[in-house]
């Protein structure tokens, strides 16, 4: 029988030729493809609340008294800190990170649309007594006047409920993240051990999450600023990787009335339809 001082060599052994094919596997291609995705994912979402959030300083009485405008900063703190947690191997907390962004944007636009022309003090109010903290209800009773489509409407609105729903498993002790941390450590996956397929597929949940962060901020902005911030800033730019969301393409579509844009929309729609995500893993930006 070995005796306590042979156990722990052969665990520290063991350890250390763990940590040595883990960093080779994080020098694999498949690893850097995840990682790039992350990386476009996060830098791009922030490129365009930065955006929306300047463009939002010419009605600074509006933004000042609007829930969602006020939470920009925080969005950004919150990206951040996501990116590190996901670099580090932190992927639950990110994952709960996740879920508060989702949730709090919706019900911050909820309430901005309520009282459009409230006080920040109204608002507030409102959404300590009369919001539900626990209901997801309110998806359904936001206008999203920007998106025309009935069809996309509804669409958004599922996949808005399956995203939550998804971050929500990580949030309380659920059986399916028991699950799935006791099938990670029968592989020898542990704490720090993450896979490329792992951060691959929470890089694809926040391109889900940061796309609709991106529809409710820019709801509440309001049409005449979004519409200076689209056709001004952000659909000129081919590099910006959002405006492949179909959500955002058609509020971009939103704007082609404008006359700045009237001689060249065939050309302005075929872009669009170059820039679509060919999936939900947005495969164009992980190569």
């Amino acid at each position: 029988m070995e005796d306590t001082h042979e156990l722990l060599e052969k665990m520290e052994k063991a350890r250390k030729e763990r940590l040595a094919e883990h960093k080779q596997h994080l020098s694999s291609e498949e690893y850097q493809n995840a990682l790039n995705l992350l990386s476009v994912v996060t830098s791009d979402f922030i490129k365009g609340m930065k955006a929306c959030s300047m463009y939002c300083s010419r009605g600074a009485e509006f933004r000042d008294n609007s829930l969602s405008l006020n939470h920009i900063d925080d969005y950004f703190m919150s990206a951040i800190m996501i990116m590190m947690m996901l670099k580090e191997g932190g992927i639950n907390p990110a994952k709960r990170e996740i879920r508060y962004l989702i949730d709090s944007s919706m019900r911050y636009l909820y309430v901005d649309q309520q009282l459009w022309r409230g006080r920040i003090e109204e608002k507030l109010m409102y959404f300590d007594k009369k919001v539900d903290k626990s209901n997801i209800k309110y998806i359904n009773d936001i206008d999203l006047h920007m998106i025309k489509s009935p069809d996309l409407k509804s669409e958004f609105s599922s996949e808005y409920k399956s995203t939550y729903y998804k971050a929500c498993e990580y949030v309380h002790a659920s059986t399916k993240q028991i699950e799935e941390r006791f099938s990670l450590y029968e592989q020898g996956i542990t704490i720090g051990l993450d896979r490329a397929e792992q951060l691959q597929e929470v890089a694809e949940l926040l391109s889900e999450v940061y796309s609709s962060l991106l529809v409710f901020t820019f709801h509440a902005a309001g049409v005449s600023t979004v519409g200076d911030l689209m056709v001004d800033t952000l659909s000129p730019q081919d590099s910006w990787v959002y405006n492949g969301n179909k959500y955002l393409a058609e509020i971009d579509r939103h704007f082609d009335y404008k006359h700045e844009r009237q001689e060249f929309l065939a050309e302005i729609e075929e872009t669009r339809v170059y820039r679509a995500w060919p999936n939900k893993a947005l495969q164009r930006t992980s190569r």
